[in-house]
């Protein structure tokens, strides 16, 4: 891929010391206007990239390994779709490890977990709707024993299956590729996935792990979100509050 060698030129090594996914980072009336611009900038070009696509566009959403910002990036861009009058729903599919219902402050007693082991028969007992943000979301749920064997179900099927006759866009936000198989496994019913990744964190032999896993699995790249970058200003690097880019 053409986009390869200019990313690995701006990914480093592993040096952090906040986590990409934090509350603060969900977009809010303090958010920077260059982060707002960012994620719109994202939103354009996916939309530019699934436009061949009909009907409701399944976006999936993961990173290489853990801290590098899929979560917040997965909200973001989530409303960021439905700010432009999209119907948009956002699911966390990383049942071992499940972060929305912090971010979009709501309770976290049912969720994905739940509908798939079959505890919930229809997949609207467990969508929340966040008025905030004029979007929908499912949420994980307590974390099951079982999580790779639930996500792989029919059950996971039909429920994108029934969610796409309801919305514009389904934006999943799934556990790392390089930790877990459940990405790919749930790559197999979307329109594509969209990879994170961070400055001074993400390795260039991690990211490579990545891209293959996701080949192997015939999984259309959408694209790369790299976040945490750091801009040249007045002479000096000034590490930003929280920028994402878009690369295709």
């Amino acid at each position: 891929m053409a986009i390869l060698s200019n990313l690995k030129e701006r990914i480093f090594h592993r040096n952090v010391t906040e986590d990409s996914d934090s509350v603060q980072n969900i977009i809010n009336p303090d958010t920077p206007f260059r982060v707002i611009e960012a994620y719109k900038t994202a939103r354009t070009n996916l939309m530019f990239t699934l436009a061949g696509e009909s009907g409701c566009k399944r976006i999936i959403v993961t990173s290489p390994i853990s801290r590098e910002g899929k979560s917040t990036t997965a909200i973001n861009l989530a409303i960021t779709f439905a700010q432009t009058g999209a119907r948009v729903i956002v699911i966390d599919a990383d049942l071992r490890r499940p972060r929305l219902h912090i971010y979009l402050e709501q309770k976290n007693d049912v969720g994905m977990a739940q509908y798939l082991g079959g505890f919930k028969s229809d997949y609207h007992e467990v969508v929340r709707h966040i008025p905030h943000y004029n979007l929908d979301c499912i949420t994980g749920g307590p974390v099951p024993p079982n999580p790779s064997e639930l996500l792989i179900s029919s059950a996971m099927g039909k429920l994108l299956d029934g969610l796409s006759e309801e919305y514009d866009y389904i934006i999943v936000d799934s556990p790392p590729v390089n930790l877990v198989t459940d990405s790919v496994s749930i790559a197999e019913h979307m329109s594509g996935a969209l990879l994170v990744v961070r400055q001074n964190y993400t390795t260039s032999e991690s990211l490579n792990q990545a891209i293959s896993a996701l080949e192997f699995g015939k999984i259309k790249i959408l694209g790369y979100v790299l976040n945490a970058s750091e801009n040249l200003r007045r002479g000096t690097y000034k590490k930003s509050y929280y920028k994402s880019g878009y690369y295709k």
